[in-house]
């Protein structure tokens, strides 16, 4: 067993990238934007079948629109009028390319992307749009100069609206965003669409192959440049056509921080660790491992007098009240970021800082000694654990971690982060990091190795989709 295997791995897979893997690089020959074929039958069939359930789903879904809209209207009201198709119109003279990310972690692994295109070819206009609240909020903060806009609703004429106001040279779509009524738009409008950094889980396979016959979207998307070879696989068992379908790497692996916080980690740590405190950061957690780990840290202070600050970062920032009096009614004192930012107000032995606004995440991952990866001791599939791993930070995380699988299976054979079964080996591994400063470093060092050898995927990308850019 590997050493930074706490009885327990993820799920054995094939390793596509890096460390012995395929390299992408060979599949990423430019090639020139074929023309795509008509749906059809087929299509006339799946649009039937798919307008009126989106439609009775957004019939359902409208009452909470509204009542979100009662606390934010004017945000609110912006946001639908986009959902609606509509956008700002940014058309100008110059070429504008469309790229779209659901959610946070696509805005962020889009970064670099973003800004190797606008170094490449100055001459165009970038539109960044997202589907959520928060990845708006994150798209504003990572991308200031450009306009960002939110997606539309796949119903009616909302995306081909969208399109027409911003009539894009293409779109490119992060991940695996796939709907059929902006794509029909799209083909009519001749606009070429591409997946960049794609992905598809084995859910979204498995579903997608027992409705195969009903897929013509997937006919639509001009190229597909996924992340490794079994996504690669998966789509071409669904039909797609081989030639355009290439292997590109982990665009992630080019956006993560590796050192542009060290600045705001000079800032955080005296403040976080005025005594010495080891600091222990727990990342995009979701309900109930909040409790867990103070909880855990209470036991570990138990058995030794070891001097632990907990910064707490829950992955939506409106459950911060719920945390805070769960903080509170465990008897410990508490500071929200909200409320410190600006004076950072002398912290107490044991009191707990609650991050309460988004975007702070990788600074207070700068700052700490370990950092503890949510969304993984529930059944919530695990969030980014790239981050803390690029900043060399000791990196650990529990057993549910499905929508990153590839990561950690590169990082555990590097032996580079920890992944633990459940909340006993959590408990094991934290308390080890905690007292042994050098264990901390070398899985530091050993996780930024892996992100290092990993990288290029941008650079691939950029290749494959400049005819679809255009001169």
């Amino acid at each position: 067993m590997p050493a930074n295997q706490v009885n327990g791995a993820p799920d054995s897979g094939e390793s596509d990238l890096g460390a012995g893997g395929t390299q992408p690089g060979k599949d990423a020959s430019p090639m020139s934007a074929m023309p795509l074929p008509r749906s059809g039958m087929r299509g006339w069939l799946t649009m039937g079948i798919y307008q009126p359930l989106f439609l009775l789903a957004f019939l359902l879904y409208s009452p909470l629109l509204l009542w979100r809209g009662m606390f934010s209207r004017k945000a609110q009201s912006s946001q639908m009028r986009e959902r609606m198709g509509f956008v700002p119109r940014l058309a100008g003279k110059r070429p504008l390319v469309w790229i779209h990310g659901v959610s946070v972690g696509e805005v962020k692994a889009a970064s670099n992307f973003v800004a190797k295109l606008q170094e490449l070819r100055p001459d165009l206009d970038l539109v960044i749009s997202t589907t959520t609240p928060n990845g708006r909020l994150v798209a504003r903060q990572e991308y200031p100069d450009l306009p960002v806009v939110t997606y539309p609703l796949d119903l009616a004429n909302f995306p081909g609206r969208a399109l027409s106001r911003l009539r894009p040279q293409c779109v490119l779509l992060m991940e695996l965003e796939i709907w059929p009524n902006f794509l029909q738009a799209a083909r009519k409008r001749d606009i070429p669409v591409a997946v960049i950094n794609g992905r598809i889980s084995e859910r979204t396979f498995k579903g997608y192959r027992m409705a195969r016959g009903l897929l013509p979207q997937l006919d639509l998307i001009s190229k597909y440049c996924v992340q490794d070879r079994a996504y690669q696989r998966r789509l071409l068992d669904l039909g797609v056509d081989h030639a355009r379908v290439f292997v590109t790497g982990n665009m992630k692996y080019d956006s993560v921080d590796m050192g542009q916080h060290a600045e705001a980690a000079a800032q955080l740590r005296p403040w976080l660790s005025p005594a010495g405190e080891r600091v222990l950061v727990t990342g995009s957690t979701h309900d109930d491992e909040e409790s867990v780990v103070l909880d855990v840290v209470h036991a570990i202070r138990r058995r030794a007098p070891l001097g632990v600050r907990v910064v707490l970062v829950p992955r939506h920032p409106e459950r911060s009240p719920a945390i805070c009096e769960m903080v509170q009614q465990k008897g410990l004192p508490i500071v929200r970021w909200s409320d410190a930012a600006d004076t950072l107000p002398p912290l107490c032995e044991d009191t707990v800082v609650v991050v309460d606004t988004i975007g702070q995440l990788q600074r207070f991952y700068a700052a700490c000694d370990v950092a503890f990866v949510g969304g993984s001791l529930v059944p919530h599939g695990g969030q980014n654990m790239l981050e803390p791993a690029a900043l060399g930070r000791a990196t650990l995380f529990g057993p549910h971690t499905a929508n990153f699988r590839r990561d950690v299976e590169l990082l555990l054979a590097a032996d580079a982060v920890i992944q633990v079964p459940d909340r006993a080996g959590f408990e094991t591994a934290l308390e080890r990091l905690l007292r042994d400063e050098e264990e901390c470093r070398q899985l530091g060092g050993r996780a930024r190795g892996v992100i290092s050898a990993n990288q290029g995927a941008t650079a691939r990308t950029l290749d494959l989709v400049t005819d679809l850019i255009g001169s």
